[in-house]
């Protein structure tokens, strides 16, 4: 592999950081090295599907862009619509069990596509207001809970350290992100061409207790 590294390393030149990282990157996937992919990058770059590249030349790189990282208010978030939705079903399990007889008549005649006897009209109403309300807490605490996937995800590459875990939702910090675009040699089925590229880099910077500072790596989020 050092030759290949090597080789790698002179065909591109420069030292600079974005360069010495989108570099790493697709080396590694050139080589399939998963373990390095998983360290340094959240996408893929598959060499069947997307070629392999051994040189590529940096043609710009945008100045540094910063957003606050809602960790905790998304976290606190999730938890609310969770609450909310363990309080809902409650309520509703109560009236499921005060109306089980009346229930049980409102979903065979639904079920054979009859109307529901005079009696059971009230009942049938409520009920469908409750099934329509259960389907709205499940929306609210899956959405909740990608929001909050999505922004864990943003932090989490940046910030890993197998020896010392942390769990992300308990800071404040920031994102930071910056363009690197490039012109890349592209080799896919036999052929090599050039393509544009622009790899987009993110770092995060959380802030714990005591205002202590975790500053992350450089990382890669997207290829496009």
């Amino acid at each position: 592999m050092a030759p290949l590294v090597a080789l790698f390393a002179s065909a591109c030149g420069g030292s600079g950081e974005e360069r010495t990282l989108i570099r790493s990157y697709f080396l590694a996937a050139r080589l399939n090295d998963r373990p390095t992919l998983n360290n340094i990058a959240m996408v893929a770059f598959n060499p069947r599907e997307d070629g392999t590249i051994r040189t590529f030349s940096i043609d710009n790189v945008t100045e540094e862009m910063s957003r606050p990282l809602q960790l905790k208010e998304l976290n606190t978030a999730l938890i609310e619509a969770q609450q909310a939705e363990d309080d809902f079903t409650a309520e509703k399990v109560s009236y499921q069990d005060e109306q089980f007889d009346a229930i049980n008549r409102v979903l065979v005649a639904e079920r054979e596509d009859e109307d529901v006897a005079r009696r059971d009209v009230e009942v049938q109403e409520a009920w469908t207001d409750w099934r329509t309300r259960t389907i709205e807490h499940a929306r609210a605490v899956s959405s909740a809970r990608v929001e909050l996937t999505n922004e864990v995800n943003a932090a989490t590459l940046s910030v890993f350290d197998p020896n010392n875990p942390l769990e992300v939702t308990e800071y404040d910090g920031q994102l930071r992100t910056k363009d690197v675009a490039i012109t890349a040699s592209v080799e896919l089925d036999g052929t090599e061409s050039e393509r544009s590229m622009v790899i987009t880099l993110q770092k995060a910077e959380l802030i714990g207790s005591g205002d202590t500072m975790i500053e992350g790596r450089w990382v890669i989020a997207e290829v496009s």
